[in-house]
């Protein structure tokens, strides 16, 4: 059973930022949260290269078991485009940062586990009635969550929430 809460809720800009330290911190938010950590995470990390140019697409799966039954699941996809290192100077500090088009993707939903998909029968009746308030908290529980992940990205970006 798969219940859908956030779909592909977008975050698009064009600029400069330093997009490794963006990278970074989102990566940071997601373990500090306790969704999975730096290993999994990645599923899908292609970059291609044009002259100086680069094209990024990267998907992330994170994961976080809520109880024996059911598990959150964040994914966040980045598709940057045209990206091209450039030199900025701020407070007689050069810095390199990059410049492109950045898309961000962030998609939530709850998962039941296999322990969940194997109920049959009259438990699996009991547990559907049982747990159908659970999952309202659930989903108000991830979509909370889900909003601040995407308001933590704005913000670093410089974007108003």
């Amino acid at each position: 059973m798969k219940i859908n809460l956030l779909s592909n809720q977008k975050i698009k800009w064009e600029g400069i930022t330093d997009f490794g330290e963006l990278y970074k911190y989102m990566k940071l938010w997601l373990e500090d949260n306790k969704y999975g950590d730096e290993k999994n995470l990645e599923e899908k990390y292609i970059e291609r290269v044009k002259g100086e140019k680069k094209q990024l697409e990267i998907l992330w799966n994170a994961e976080k078991k809520k109880s024996e039954f059911f598990k959150y699941v964040i994914k966040t996809q980045f598709l940057v485009m045209g990206m091209s290192d450039v030199e900025i100077e701020n407070n007689g500090v050069k810095r390199k940062m990059q410049k492109a088009v950045f898309e961000i993707q962030i998609s939530s939903y709850i998962e039941s586990t296999k322990a969940y998909d194997d109920l049959k029968g009259m438990q699996k009746m009991y547990y559907d009635m049982v747990i159908r308030k659970r999952i309202n908290e659930y989903l108000r529980e991830l979509y909370d969550k889900s909003m601040k992940y995407h308001s933590y990205i704005k913000t670093f970006l410089g974007l108003r929430d």
